[in-house]
């Protein structure tokens, strides 16, 4: 099968840092190939000539030096993804998240008769708040009217556009089925990790990974994460992450005079690993989430997750895959310092969480649903 991938940053096929979305299209692409099929990854962020890695086609999506400032998207983006799409004739085409381009996508698959997929990254890509994050705004009053105009024009269009929307958690594929949208629920992909992560010295009770870089992505909670590791500084913390986005400075400057916060910065997939599995538990803090890839690496570690809000699918209980708090940082901190002084509970729900991924979230098993799937549409 030929499939055509489409996302913003060519980085995480190459194993660098960057956002959980890319990271899904990058797996998704390396293990479509390594179970036979062409997959080529068209990219907004890459402007040379095509070139292989692990197997994928990687190219670009127009030549970001082009066209003019303001109207170039109309002029010359939008037009130059269509024709490199309509080259690749693809058996399926996959888009994800909340993107100014996805509906192009969408709209060539329908064209060539092709099923034509619009994977959701967060809950919130069902949303007008998705205009916020496709324009790069700000959430002030000014800003809208913006957003709730991109929301419309873009995010709701390429929903109706897309033959299938695949959602990530049971909440997701719920409030499809409430907006009338075609979907199935393919759940989140997450590799094997390497064996000697699963025996590395424990640096850190508690690990925290996440990028915030613009002041339009979600927050993911950094204030959150600042009141605990204040309310808690006998507890060991590691925070992974490019955190450069000015509406965070005071949250991290906060983070950076606390004597058991290391702020270890931005880090490759492999760096993270390493993080992840020195440490303990796994802290999520978002408000809101789709399926978290921490969650999911943490998972596979062996880690279970200690979160604020976020619980996809209702994975974390009691006899789950970790603990939520429902919303209260007081609960979570008095959930924090309960999960590190039970090494029973540490060590069952870790194992849970384990053989949970392997079943549910390992490459084959997601990448079959996906083939089921565009056989099912073709």
């Amino acid at each position: 099968m030929k499939i055509c991938l489409v996302g913003v940053l060519g980085r995480a096929l190459r194993r660098e840092g960057t956002g959980g979305s890319e990271k899904q299209i990058a797996l998704l692409g390396r293990h479509f190939v390594r179970r036979g099929h062409h997959v080529t990854l068209l990219v907004t962020d890459h402007a040379g000539p095509d070139m292989q890695v692990d197997g994928v086609t990687l190219k670009a999506a127009w030549d970001p030096h082009r066209g003019i400032p303001r109207v170039r998207a109309v002029t010359y983006r939008y037009p130059s993804l269509a024709k490199r799409l309509l080259r690749e004739r693809a058996d399926l085409y996959y888009v994800r998240g909340a993107t100014p381009f996805s509906w192009v996508v969408l709209r060539v698959a329908r064209h060539l008769d092709s099923p034509g997929l619009l994977g959701l990254a967060s809950d919130g890509d069902l949303s007008p708040e998705s205009g916020q994050v496709i324009l790069g705004l700000g959430s002030s009053r000014s800003h809208r009217v913006a957003t709730y105009a991109a929301w419309l024009a873009l995010q709701r269009n390429a929903l109706r556009l897309a033959d299938t929307v695949v959602a990530q958690n049971t909440g997701q594929a719920d409030r499809c089925a409430a907006m009338g949208l075609p979907h199935v629920l393919i759940p989140s992909i997450v590799e094997e990790p390497q064996g000697e992560l699963l025996a590395m010295e424990l640096d850190y009770d508690v690990a925290w990974v996440g990028n915030v870089d613009s002041n339009a992505r979600r927050s993911k909670g950094l204030d959150t994460l600042a009141d605990l590791a204040v309310r808690l500084l006998d507890v060991r913390f590691a925070v992974v992450g490019g955190l450069g986005a000015a509406s965070i400075g005071e949250e991290v400057a906060r983070l950076a005079s606390l004597p058991n916060v290391a702020l270890l910065g931005a880090q490759t997939y492999d760096e993270a690993q390493r993080s992840i599995a020195r440490s303990r538990v796994v802290l999520n803090t978002s408000p809101a989430e789709g399926f978290s890839n921490v969650m999911l690496e943490g998972w596979a570690l062996a880690k279970p997750t200690l979160a604020l809000s976020v619980n996809p699918s209702d994975l974390l209980g009691e006899d789950g895959l970790g603990r939520c708090a429902g919303g209260s940082v007081e609960r979570l901190a008095t959930l924090v310092r309960q999960s590190l002084a039970d090494e029973a509970w540490l060590a069952a729900s870790g194992q849970r969480a384990r053989d949970y991924v392997r079943a549910v979230h390992g490459a084959d098993a997601v990448c079959s649903r996906y083939e089921q799937l565009a056989v099912a549409l073709a």
